[in-house]
């Protein structure tokens, strides 16, 4: 542990706390000190016992003058001496304290009057190494620094009550993505579903800079905490992957107010189908003719196979009808590659995802549609089965424990904006997926496009670099932690920084996320235990 000297050692003003409250600490460090906005101290109260924790939100020129513009004097340097009577002034905002048995407190009290003020070592946060979780992000940054003994992780138990990853273009959303999937596939405490679009996850690419990034398949020693499901073939022969299929009964009417701007009228077609299956709609509708079914239902004529589509249909306008059959007709001819009639592979993504892994669904070279689409059929498939499991649960014989899954959605304020109603599905995960062990993940640039009640129900925020101040506000105004102090810091946090705000970890954690390719490369070089080891080896 570093302690900072005083200019005079008698001054026991310089670099002791003297001021303000509970919530806020002011002390004073001579004009050439070195801190940071960020920056974690100590203070040390030998009066009360405790060790008081608290970080740096802003850095501020004073003086002792009388003379409020003496540094614009000619010759000010010369006649105000610039020793004791001039300094910076220090804000800092309280994190808590440890108390005389050790244990983190959150900051109810105040120090002792001119307390010490001391830069903490490693040493001094041994203590959070007690209150991390499973799933390591990064390293604690501090200022310009890092401690590199103290990793970041976060509580693999409180996913399911949602997570937000929030950053502008080339912060590195994309790098704390796949490391926190590389610490999911490590540990395997929870199933998680991403949808990628972009092949970047799997076999990695090129970052914004130009340079390489390696993908999932790169982590060897964590593979059994993998399941891809992919429409390369080329990618499925050469890293063994599984062949994606969706089929007509995982999709549901309400789908296409998910991929399409939709008239009223086109609205209350949808609602009229809600209750009827995929596998009945779709062949309805590639094989009717929309411009005399209306007709054919008045007269009593109709002959097809789906009587009860047709007659719920009757009353709606050809052209209508026409616009509906056009679109599904698109959905099913663009997404042929891995959508047909039947054969879906949803119940074997359901398995992997009970079974604690990763999951990753890879598109490459498909729209953003098409990951809607495929994100919308998954999502409401995983929905159902823990609704089904939860109104099971107390039936059974036997305890069983829920299974967790946490599902990403990527550029989110697509589908969660404010009044979307027609992203249902979404929207039923967000506020009630935590009672049934489903939480989203909601990753965007933009959290001021988020609905408020959404991200009043998200309790991880891993806030990155925020450029915009309606986007550092929105997200200040719904961490379950204090965020507001901080907003200095969140808009000067570089690549790959991270503030944490998480429950099980007792204040915002400022965090230096892994690069992704190192940390898997250590990751590689641990030695997994031996499924072997144990066991006899003789008969």
């Amino acid at each position: 542990m570093v302690t900072l000297n005083d200019i005079e050692n008698g001054d026991d003003t310089k670099f002791r706390l003297i001021g303000r409250s509970v919530l806020s600490y002011r002390f004073i460090i001579p004009h050439t000190g070195n801190l940071f906005v960020g920056d974690i101290l100590k203070i040390t109260d030998d009066t009360k016992g405790y060790s008081f924790y608290a970080k740096v939100s802003d850095l501020v020129h004073e003086s002792n003058f009388a003379d409020e513009k003496w540094d614009t004097r000619p010759f000010s340097e010369h006649f105000y001496g610039l020793g004791e009577d001039v300094f910076i002034g220090v804000e800092a905002v309280p994190l808590g304290f440890v108390d005389e048995n050790g244990i983190f407190r959150k900051p109810r009290t105040v120090p002792t009057k001119f307390s010490s003020v001391t830069v903490p070592g490693a040493a001094d946060f041994m203590f959070l190494t007690k209150v991390m979780g499973d799933i390591e992000v990064g390293v604690m940054r501090t200022g310009q620094g890092v401690l590199n003994e103290v990793p970041v992780r976060i509580h693999s138990k409180v996913l399911p009550q949602h997570m937000g990853v929030f950053a502008t273009t080339g912060m590195g959303k994309s790098n704390f993505m796949k490391t926190f999937c590389a610490s999911c596939m490590k540990i395997q405490k929870f199933g998680l579903l991403m949808v990628d679009p972009h092949g970047e996850y799997v076999r990695g690419g090129q970052s914004s800079t130009g340079e390489r990034t390696l993908g999932l398949v790169h982590y060897t020693a964590g593979r059994d905490g993998l399941a891809v499901f992919t429409i390369s073939d080329p990618d499925r022969k050469k890293y063994g992957l599984n062949s994606l299929w969706l089929d007509y009964d995982d999709f549901r009417m309400t789908d296409l107010a998910l991929l399409y701007d939709l008239s009223q009228a086109q609205r209350d077609l949808i609602e009229s189908l809600e209750d009827f299956d995929g596998k009945e709609i779709i062949p309805f509708f590639l094989q009717s003719n929309m411009e005399s079914l209306s007709d054919a239902v008045k007269a009593g004529t109709y002959a097809g196979p789906f009587p009860a589509i047709a007659d719920r249909l009757g009353a709606f306008h050809p052209g209508t009808l026409q616009v509906i059959q056009r679109r599904l007709k698109n959905i099913v001819q663009g997404n042929r590659k891995f959508f047909r009639e039947s054969g879906s592979c949803v119940p074997e993504i359901l398995t992997h995802l009970h079974d604690n892994k990763v999951v990753l669904i890879d598109i490459p070279r498909m729209g953003e549609r098409s990951e809607l689409f495929v994100l919308s059929m998954i999502t409401r498939r995983i929905m159902q089965a823990h609704r089904k499991s939860a109104e099971e649960f107390g039936m059974e014989t036997g305890y069983t424990e829920q299974k967790k899954v946490l599902i990403t959605i990527e550029e989110a304020q697509r589908v969660l904006g404010a009044g979307g109603s027609s992203t249902q599905v979404f929207r039923e995960c967000a506020m009630e997926g935590r009672k049934f062990g489903v939480g989203l993940c909601v990753v965007t640039q933009q959290p001021k496009n988020i609905d408020q009640k959404v991200l009043a129900q998200i309790n991880t925020f891993v806030v990155m670099g925020l450029g915009d101040r309606g986007d550092r506000e929105i997200l200040m105004g719904s961490a379950k932690q204090d965020l507001s102090r901080m907003e200095i810091e969140i808009q000067t946090l570089d690549q790959g920084e991270a503030i944490i705000s998480t429950i099980g970890i007792p204040f915002p954690v400022s965090t230096r996320i892994h690069y992704y390719e190192d940390y898997i490369a250590g990751l590689n070089k641990e030695v997994k235990r031996d499924v072997r080891q144990g066991l006899e080896t003789g008969f």
